[in-house]
């Protein structure tokens, strides 16, 4: 019997779309609608033999006959056959697990697909056959699930379900359809084809050289933000340099890289290397049967170790250099402490400061023994939040926090800090289960940590008589009628001193509430944190074991996000690598006398932009003023520039937090006092300035030490004296508690170098 096989495509986004049936350039539109491509599979014994052709890819034959036509032609029966059903002239629907589809144009249908599910985030997973502890004894098990999401969006979307800081363009939806008739009057879904695109892209992960190109499969440490397709339960399979690992992470074969990279990799032989990679034209695509083809551009490339087996197998570690011990301590304390934090009913893991001392506590949510029966007919939810004290290198059990969450009406438990009249503040929590009763009542409370015990304060409260307590004492309310000139009618409202409303006395407290907390919303926290873990109420998560590389990985994570002043329970910042760039360093040279120069640059990353051109260093004539002319190319030069994408490690914990208004001033005073002159002081703030201004808060320090180890300046003649001036910055979106930073002078003596650039911290 005669089979065919036909691809539909239907364009979400009008891109092209690779490793498919056929491409998109193969798909026209008449005036009909939408076209598709039908290709006749090559039959063992042809009746009627013709011309040979390769028969391993018919869909990429060039003189195929061509039976393309319009799904408008299909008849009634041939679109039941495939779950297909136009409505109304302009509205396709599919039942079964493909949704429904609305026809933009002749050559462009938006799918809404039910099966959405195969599209998830990673949840970062990664085990090793005979390395990780996921194959040895006293493996840690803990809830970790991957939430499903409908879509996603660009950076900024709505849907909370996936966040991610990549531009993603969706790509084209492929059905593969076969039919067994020639006259297509039986035809099959055989398969599925997603796809999408990421411009550019950096990410860590394991490279080797093949006969046919290059070969990458991702850290799944890093692909927080990068969509998959495969089934939580299925991790992808890989062999690295002879060990089998199961991972949550994508491979990429390599189509375009740089002549160097790939001479260097070569000679490295054929097994994977540890690297910092940035992509260009990082494009997936997942059929359901046929599973990925994922391709990029790589376009940079840092060594980070030949020894693959060691990545795999050990702990991560943060690098001292450059960190606070208050952060090291909180790491390892967490990393030391897997048994007491972490069980399968784990949810997440938070740093509050609840004392407000300066050093966090440790704040566990997970589900009760009783998980399924944790609802009651209200639909109310219970997580119960263990809260620990950091005691030198320990961690004490304080207490527990009775939590619930409404899961009816998808209202987070969060909590606030509370400024009170005294200017001292308190966290405030919007719900609380009664620990001995059980009861949930309307309660609010203000507790904080005194010493080992949690203290409580009863803001908000209501009795079994619906009465209403402030503070402890009875709320109450005053009734008056007013007439409503607009309306025509009298109405009846309550207040409570400046407060009222005719809706009753839920709204009003509702107001009141309203009103109490508004001081709070850009302090609330919400207590579901997945920065440890991932798990969506009210419904038990899939269990996978978790290793301790990659635990270590998550509390990096949280530990960053949190002492560098971006933590967000939504949101999660890798930033333990401080990777980024080098943002215009600008080299003076001020010799006794005019004198020839050599400068080269080590530089411990990639330079992407130099001026005057670089070509492995600069060779100029320097005059004592500072003008410079370089023999390269004859030209006069106020001073050499570079840029640069590197890794460094910056001290964050010593610095100045600056208002947008202020800045100006503060860089003026700064700079001067560490020794720039005035010239050399405008071209700093004219370049910096435009970019700080953008923030309400900067958090600002001067990294020379840091700078320096990773970016060497070798001069000849040497310098009699030499001053780097290199400023990181951090956007804020208000004040936070920093130690100031001592700050050095400087005094130029005989031949003067000097060099100022800087960094943004996102």
């Amino acid at each position: 019997m005669k089979k065919l096989i036909i691809v539909l495509i239907f364009c979400i986004v009008l891109t092209s779309c690779k490793n498919t049936y056929k491409t998109n350039d193969d798909i026209t539109n008449n005036d009909s609608g939408i076209n598709v491509s039908v290709e006749p599979e090559m039959p063992e014994e042809p009746e009627n033999p013709v011309e040979p052709e390769k028969s391993e890819k018919p869909e990429n034959q060039e003189n195929a006959v061509d039976n393309r036509f319009s799904l408008m032609d299909l008849t009634e029966g041939q679109l039941e056959s495939i779950h297909l059903e136009m409505r109304d002239d302009n509205r396709w629907l599919f039942s079964g697990d493909l949704g429904s589809s609305i026809r933009l144009s002749d050559c462009e249908i938006a799918v809404s697909d039910y099966n959405y599910k195969i599209l998830r985030n990673s949840s970062q997973a990664l085990y090793c056959n005979g390395i990780d502890i996921e194959y040895g004894t006293g493996a840690i098990d803990t809830a970790i699930a991957s939430r499903d999401y409908l879509y996603f969006k660009n950076k900024g979307m709505a849907d909370e379900s996936f966040k991610t800081d990549y531009n993603i363009l969706n790509g084209d939806m492929i059905l593969s359809l076969e039919c067994t008739d020639s006259d297509m009057s039986n035809m099959e879904i055989k398969e599925i084809k997603y796809s999408y695109s990421i411009d550019n892209l950096t990410l860590y992960g394991f490279i080797k050289k093949n006969q046919d190109g290059c070969n990458v499969i991702i850290d799944p440490a890093y692909m927080k933000g990068i969509p998959v397709y495969h089934p939580r339960s299925e991790l992808c399979r890989y062999e690295i340099n002879g060990i089998d690992i199961e991972a949550d992470t994508l491979s990429l074969t390599i189509t375009k890289i740089d002549e160097s990279i790939e001479s260097y990799l070569e000679s490295l032989g054929a097994d994977y290397v540890y690297a910092r990679l940035q992509f260009n034209n990082f494009s997936c695509s997942y059929g359901t049967v046929s599973g990925y083809n994922s391709t990029a551009e790589l376009c940079g490339y840092n060594l980070i170790s030949e020894d693959a087996e060691k990545i795999l197998s050990q702990q991560f570690t943060i690098e001292n250099s450059g960190k606070s011990s208050e952060m090291t301590t909180a790491y390892n304390i967490l990393t030391s402490n897997y048994n007491t934090l972490i069980s399968d009913s784990v949810v997440g893991i938070s740093l509050l400061d609840l004392d407000f001392d300066g050093t966090p506590e440790v704040m566990v949510s997970k589900y009760p023994d009783n998980w399924n029966q944790m609802k009651d007919e209200n639909g109310v939810e219970t997580i119960d939040v263990d809260v620990y004290r950091i005691d030198g290198d320990n961690l004490v059990y304080i207490d527990t926090l009775w939590n619930y969450h409404t899961v009816v009406y998808e209202l987070g438990n969060r909590l606030g800090i509370k400024k009170l009249d005294d200017g001292s503040k308190a966290w405030f929590n919007m719900s609380y289960k009664d620990r001995n009763s059980g009861e949930i009542s309307d309660t609010d409370y203000l507790f904080n940590l005194e010493g080992d015990k949690l203290v409580f304060t009863e803001v908000f409260s209501k009795d079994s008589h619906d009465t209403y307590y402030y503070y402890g004492e009875p709320m109450v309310f005053e009734e008056e009628t007013f007439f409503d000139e607009s309306l025509g009618e009298e109405f009846t409202r309550l207040k409570w001193g400046e407060f009222s409303s005719i809706y009753g006395d839920w709204a009003l407290i509702g107001w009141i509430k309203e009103d109490y907390c508004k001081d709070m919303k850009d302090s609330s926290f919400s207590l579901y944190n997945y920065s440890m873990s991932v798990a969506v109420p009210g419904e038990k998560p899939y269990i996978i074991p978790v290793t301790e590389r990659m635990l270590s990985y998550y509390i990096a994570d949280l530990v960053d996000s949190y002492y560098l002043g971006t933590y967000d329970s939504g949101k999660q910042y890798y930033e333990y690598k401080f990777l980024g760039d080098f943002a215009k360093p600008i080299i003076y040279l001020y010799p006794a006398e005019k004198a020839d120069v050599s400068v080269r640059l080590d530089f411990n990353g990639e330079l992407t932009c130099t001026y005057p051109d670089y070509n492995g260093g600069w060779n100029v004539t320097a005059e004592p003023d500072g003008t410079l002319i370089n023999k390269a190319d004859g030209r006069k030069y106020s001073y050499l520039f570079w840029e640069g994408e590197g890794t460094a490690s910056w001290d964050l914990s010593k610095g100045f937090i600056i208002a947008r208004e202020d800045t100006s001033q503060f860089l003026q005073n700064k700079l001067q006092y560490m020794g720039l002159n005035s010239e050399e002081i405008n071209d700093f703030i004219v370049y910096w300035l435009p970019r700080m201004n953008k923030n309400k808060y900067n958090l600002i320090t001067f990294q020379t030490v840091a700078y320096e180890k990773s970016a060497k300046l070798n001069i000849t003649p040497k310098p009699d004296s030499l001053l780097r001036i290199f400023m990181v910055y951090k956007p804020l979106n208000q004040p936070i508690d920093i130690v100031p930073q001592e700050l050095k002078t400087f005094t130029r003596e005989g031949f003067t170098v000097i060099e100022w650039g800087g960094f943004e911290l996102e």
